[in-house]
């Protein structure tokens, strides 16, 4: 992996820490809200040819669970 690598998955796995510590809101607003802005990351990573590298893995791993509990 190169240095590059290295750093976009760190940044993807601080959005995921951050997102995980935002949800523990009861109300599931911050959880709702986290899924909102990483889609739209995702799509801005798409619109930029950036998601198809490890970190947009991981985050787009992250919004498929957070739609998953979301549809409980």
């Amino acid at each position: 992996m190169t240095p590059h690598e290295i750093e976009q998955i760190a940044v993807a796995l601080a959005a995921v820490v951050d997102a995980s510590l935002a949800s523990l809101d009861p109300s599931g607003g911050a959880l709702r809200r986290v899924g909102w802005h990483l889609r739209e990351g995702l799509k801005l990573a798409k619109q930029m040819n950036a998601a198809n590298n490890d970190a947009a893995k991981i985050v787009r791993a992250f919004v498929e669970n957070i739609e998953e509990t979301e549809n409980l």
